[in-house]
């Protein structure tokens, strides 16, 4: 933790639902939507 002393940041607790960002970026994700794998057909095309 040394490291961070370097840096001016804050911590904040959110509780439960009241963190639902966190909650949805810290979920894997079980399937590509439809979106995802058009680009990806985009990238590889390009």
């Amino acid at each position: 933790l040394e490291f961070l002393k370097d840096y001016d940041f804050e911590l904040s607790y959110h509780p439960g639902k009241a963190n639902v960002v966190a909650d949805a970026l810290s979920r894997k994700t079980l399937h590509m939507s439809s979106l995802t794998v058009k680009e990806l057909e985009l990238i590889e095309e390009f």
